[in-house]
Order: structure tokens, then sequence, then C-alpha cells
């Protein structure tokens, strides 16, 4: 296994982690969440932007910011080559779909979500905080992950459309 293997391993390994953290998300905690309270809801979303500033996750979500790049590079020759076409666009629909809407978008929602305080907060304010915090968060959070996915699935296209990897036969 050469380093343009190894990057590609670990930038398919890293954005697929991100994406299914991000699907799973999708289709079971956003459906979930829409039963709570605005105050459960509130509770429940400042504590899981809090759980989820963890360096597993941080690594995690950022490594594909490095690898992706990298492994588009090693796979570059004289003519943009087919492997190398799906990998850039999978770079490019990562960093601007995942990386760039989760810091240019979900981040700053997450902060002025956690400066909210629900303790001291009335009934109104609260149904304004989660109203105002909620529909964007879900929008941005749809984006990134539809992004994540899709790098994903461009990285398992180029690895299978790359001209060194050599098919065995069956026997």
């Amino acid at each position: 296994m050469n380093l343009k293997h190894i990057m590609l391993v670990l930038a398919a390994l890293t954005t697929g982690l991100t994406a299914g953290v991000f699907f799973g998300y999708q289709v079971s905690i956003i459906p979930a969440f829409t039963a709570l309270s605005n105050t459960a809801y509130i509770d429940a979303m400042q504590r899981i932007n809090n759980a989820i500033q963890n360096p597993a996750f941080l690594v995690t979500f950022m490594s594909p910011a490095i690898f992706l790049p990298v492994a588009t590079y090693l796979r570059r020759k004289t003519s943009f080559s087919l492997p190398f076409t799906f990998l850039f666009v999978a770079t490019c629909l990562y960093i601007v779909g995942t990386f760039g809407v989760t810091m240019a978008a979900n981040v700053p929602l997450n902060d002025a979500l956690a400066a909210f305080s629900f303790q001291t907060a009335t009934p109104e304010q609260i149904a304004t905080a989660r109203t105002a915090f909620q529909d964007p968060w879900n929008f941005w959070h749809l984006i990134r992950t539809v992004a994540s996915v899709g790098s994903f699935l461009l990285i398992i296209i180029a690895s299978l459309s790359a001209s060194d990897v050599r098919s065995v036969p069956s026997r």
C-alpha cells in the first residue's frame, strides 16, 4: 500500500464516519425532537452541542478537509482522469458543503443557542429562541448531510474507477 492508497482510505474512512453521524442525526434525532416541548428541545440541543465538541468527533470531522485534497492531488495526472475528477468534486463538496456550512451556519447557530438561558426565560422567549434556531439549523444540517453523503459516494466511485485498481478474476 502506497501513500496514494493510504490517503484515499483515510479520506474515505473519515468522510464516511462524518456522513454517518450527520445521516443518523438527520433521520433519527431531528424527527424525534419535533415532539419535544420548547424547553426540552433547547435543553437537549444545548447538551448535544456540548457533547459533540470532543476530540474523536473533531478529528474525524476535520480530517477529510486534509485527507481529501491530498488524495485528490496524488491522483492527478497530466490529463484529468476519472478518479481525479470524482475526488476533486468530492473534495469541493466536503469542504464547501460539509465543513464550510458547519462553520458558517451551524456553529454560529449553536453558539447563539448556547448563550440562551431557558432557565430564566419566559415561555414566549423560549418559543422564539426555538423557532429562531430549529428551522435554520435543520436546513443547514440537511445541506451538510447531503454534501457529506455525496462526497463519500464520490470517493467510493473514484476508488472503483481508479486506473490502478486491478480486478481479481472470479474463480
